[in-house]
Order: C-alpha cells, then structure tokens, then sequence
C-alpha cells in the first residue's frame, strides 16, 4: 500500500510531462498535415547535377 503512496504523484507526474509536450506540439502545428510529407518526395524537382570532366571511375582528368 505505500507503494502506492510513491508511484501514483509519479505517474501523475509523468502523465502531465507528455501532456504538455503534446500541447506544445499542437501549438506548434506538428499536426496540421501529416499526409503531404510522404508524397512530397515523389515531386522533388531538383535533380542532381552530373559532375563534369570526370572519367569512368570518378577522378578528374585535369590532375
């Protein structure tokens, strides 16, 4: 029983902890779309640039 005493302001405790954490990160918009982001890397317009003056196995030709 006076364990109890212990692990329930404890757990109260850590309960409010995340809840807040949560509130922040509502505030913050984390939440506000979470269904673009997994598709926004389909639409990615910058392709890398091929570099130039370079041979087959990647050193410069230019030493």
């Amino acid at each position: 029983m006076e364990a109890l005493y212990l692990t329930i302001p404890m757990a109260m405790c850590i309960a409010a902890f995340f809840l807040w954490v949560f509130i922040l990160a509502f505030k913050k918009g984390q939440f506000e779309d979470i269904e673009s982001p997994k598709y926004r890397m389909f639409f990615e317009e910058e392709f890398p640039k091929e570099p130039t003056n370079k041979d087959k196995d990647g050193s410069n030709t230019q030493s």
